[in-house]
């Protein structure tokens, strides 16, 4: 007679076992999906972080920033006929094609940029096609239209 409860609780239990392996299966899909929900968000916080890190390093390398596109072509002035040139249309007021700059950190830093016109002839390196595309999609919006 005991035998057959025996029978019974190992049915019982075996059906329980397929209940809760449902339960299991189905809250575990839901994890599942919440995991990779959560994956997906750090990765895209992740790739808009090194997005900014990336713009920040070329920034300060390229000379560039958001929301400025200038780039000018320059040369250095040397002789001394030409700098008494710009000297005098500098204090005249007027426009002129002058800028006598001083470089406030460093002799080794005023050496470095009269280098870098020398060799490239620009102020600042101009953006590529790719960095315009960066900075134009994220420019904020102009606050005074004219």
């Amino acid at each position: 007679m005991f035998d057959d409860f025996g029978n019974l609780g190992d049915g019982v239990g075996g059906f329980a076992t397929a209940v809760l392996a449902v339960f299991a299966f189905m809250g575990g899909k839901s994890a599942l999906n919440d995991w990779r929900e959560r994956q997906q968000a750090e990765r895209r916080r992740a790739d808009e972080q090194a997005l900014q890190v990336r713009l920040d390093r070329e920034r300060h390398h390229y000379g560039w920033r958001r929301g400025m596109h200038a780039v000018y072509g320059v040369s250095n002035v040397t002789d001394p006929d030409e700098m008494a040139r710009a000297v005098q249309e500098l204090t005249a007021g007027g426009p002129c094609e002058y800028a006598i700059i001083r470089v406030e950190q460093s002799v080794n830093r005023a050496n470095t940029l009269r280098q870098w016109i020398n060799n490239d002839g620009h102020l600042a390196y101009p953006p590529t096609d790719v960095e315009y595309e960066v900075l134009a999609a994220t420019r904020p919006p102009a606050r005074y239209e004219s």
